[in-house]
């Protein structure tokens, strides 16, 4: 009966509020509190987790002074590490890839992360 419940009142998707322009060969995880896209053949991770920082103002100081994903070279391959913010919500991006050439098409990716209006 539960499990009847929960589909029927499915919990609210913490993603609702970002815009993530995944190709639909990515294959979704959810998790409980971030979420998953792997290609077909696992070389391309990309890994979405939200933090909410309490406090009285918005985000400042080296937080939001970052611009752009970071990218350095792993024994497996290369990661990618960026955020986006909101408020006092901050959007955690780690992509993981083994191929160099990867990199320009996941930076479009995280680029193109933005917040939706109004939702």
């Amino acid at each position: 009966m539960l499990d009847f419940l929960k589909n029927l009142f499915p919990a609210k998707d913490p993603f609702r509020k970002w815009q993530l322009s995944i190709d639909a060969s990515y294959k979704r995880i959810n998790n409980e509190d971030s979420v998953q896209f792997v290609n077909a053949d696992e070389s391309r991770i990309l890994y979405f987790s939200i933090l909410h920082i309490s406090g009285d103002g918005p985000l400042s100081g080296p937080l939001q002074e970052m611009n752009g994903p970071t990218v350095r070279q792993t024994e497996n391959g290369w990661e990618m590490k960026g955020f986006k913010h909101a408020g006092n919500t901050v959007l955690v991006c780690l992509f993981s890839f083994t191929q160099q050439d990867d990199e320009a098409s996941l930076r479009d990716i995280f680029d193109n992360v933005t917040l939706r209006d109004n939702r």
